[in-house]
């Protein structure tokens, strides 16, 4: 379940520029918290293959820790497919998965990237808080 405080996080996120295609919250355990496309007004149930996806992609988050000491940390990493780009951002507290436009320039990317981090830690750790799985590992 989505709770209000992770869909108004990933309504900010969106709202940020219109080249964001598709969006993945991951809390730092890998659960996913909402994936959810442009082009659907609700999140979607994340099936078995995006849920590994999503795991995985939490699962490098922790890898890339371990040498935060020796190079610093990272705070996103930008691929570049064939028929898409992929931005993954390290915010405290969750892992933001995005897809952009292919046409989306580097600038545009960090550009993108500079304004999701700047959105605020209060919304983040709201959005957080609200979710069951964080809920659940408090008590």
């Amino acid at each position: 379940m989505v709770t209000k405080e992770i869909s108004n996080l990933a309504n900010e996120i969106f709202r940020v520029d219109t080249k964001i295609l598709h969006l993945g919250l991951i809390d730092l355990e890998g659960h996913v918290l909402l994936d959810q496309s442009t082009s659907t007004p609700e999140p979607i149930e994340p099936g078995q293959d995006r849920i590994m996806f999503y795991y995985q992609v939490g699962l490098n988050r922790s890898r890339r820790e371990q040498f935060n000491d020796v190079h610093g940390k990272t705070t996103y990493v930008h691929i570049m497919r064939e028929k898409m780009q992929q931005l993954v951002l390290y915010l405290p507290m969750i892992t933001v998965y995005l897809t952009l436009e292919k046409t989306t320039s580097p600038d545009k990317v960090k550009e993108i990237a500079d304004k999701i981090r700047n959105i605020g830690g209060k919304a983040i750790t709201v959005a957080i808080k609200s979710h069951k799985f964080y809920s659940s590992n408090q008590d």
